[in-house]
């Protein structure tokens, strides 16, 4: 962890000393887990207090490093998010550390995407999560979703922009690019599910939105980005599967959408 953050501040120097600070700090963001196999719900401890010790170290190790942001991402569960609450809640009491904001970013079913992949309803874990981070007065400042199909995280983004929409609470939305979705994956694994089509991706895919290697264009996650932030999302991403030339030609489209609010890039 450490030499990641280390890596992250030297490559920010490195990108500052050639084109200059612009107008916006670069920030850089502590990714916070699954302390388990992503994806696979059924292996998280049905234990919250099981999972505390370990984020503990985890949180501890990114404050110590002084990140700018805790990105807790990839979540599957409403357990996962809230040991990492709590986590953070007993090392703010302690008093060692400066708590920065917390940005919480949930996985969904790429086929049923009112869902976590743990099938627990994705409106009602988000009303949890923002509820406990309240009670325990930490500073969140994002929620959204990752790692799941950008057609997928289409439909989750209205939901969760509804939900915070009388808070300060901002939406985040970063998609994988693959032709073949996680969901599809994961069914892979499963005897009982060989054959089954991601339904919710398939009417949606064109030919020509991915290249040769089955990944999707740089134009195409543009398009999807768009969308995210007509939807309400100000925080965008690329997941797994972008690459540096996706998130460039997401910065290119969302200059023009008309109407968006400050969007934060990560």
């Amino acid at each position: 962890i450490r030499a990641s953050v280390d890596r992250a501040r030297a490559a920010i120097t490195k990108h500052e000393k050639k084109v200059g600070k612009g107008e916006k700090r670069k920030m850089i963001a502590g990714s916070v887990p699954p302390l388990t196999e992503c994806y696979f719900a059924n292996k998280v401890p049905t234990s919250v207090n099981d999972l505390i010790p370990q984020y503990m170290t985890v949180v501890s190790t990114l404050l110590d490093c002084k990140v700018d942001i805790l990105l807790a991402e990839t979540i599957s569960t409403s357990r996962e998010v809230l040991a990492i609450l709590r986590s953070i809640s007993g090392i703010q009491k302690l008093g060692k550390h400066h708590i920065p904001p917390l940005w919480i970013s949930l996985t969904i079913h790429d086929d049923r995407p009112t869902k976590l992949r743990s099938d627990e309803a994705l409106e009602a874990a988000c009303q949890t999560i923002i509820r406990e981070a309240n009670s325990l007065d930490l500073p969140l400042e994002a929620i959204g979703v990752n790692c799941s199909a950008p057609s997928a995280i289409s439909i989750a983004v209205p939901i969760m922009a509804k939900i915070v929409e009388s808070t300060k609470i901002k939406v985040c939305a970063y998609g994988n690019c693959f032709r073949t979705t996680t969901s599809e994956w994961m069914n892979s694994l499963d005897e009982d599910s060989q054959g089954r089509e991601d339904s919710c991706t398939k009417d949606e895919i064109k030919e020509t939105d991915y290249d040769g290697e089955g990944y999707l264009t740089p134009d195409a996650y543009a398009k999807y980005a768009s969308n995210f932030v007509q939807s309400g999302a100000t925080v965008i991403g690329g997941c797994c599967g972008s690459r540096p030339k996706h998130m460039y030609a997401v910065v290119t489209a969302l200059r023009n959408v008309s109407g968006k609010a400050d969007i934060t890039i990560v």
